[in-house]
């Protein structure tokens, strides 16, 4: 499992990737660049994540009891 270094770039051989970065409130972007095995690197990918902070209250699900449908 890995932590991302914040503005430096992770290297590993495996195509599978773990992290167990806790992400502060606020946005962060992530870029992969894949290198094959004759060194040719990929463009970038990038994802933006926003993170947001607060409660989050869950809706109340419907199910056959809230409807009444069952005594």
């Amino acid at each position: 499992m890995a932590v991302l270094p914040v503005g430096k770039p992770l290297e590993q051989e495996k195509p599978v990737l773990l992290v167990e970065n806790k992400l502060a409130a606020g946005k962060h972007r992530f870029t992969l660049v894949v290198i094959n095995d004759q060194g040719v690197e990929s463009e970038p990918v990038s994802l933006d994540v926003s993170v947001e902070t607060g409660l989050i209250v869950p809706r109340r699900p419907v199910t056959p009891i809230d409807r009444g449908l069952i005594p």
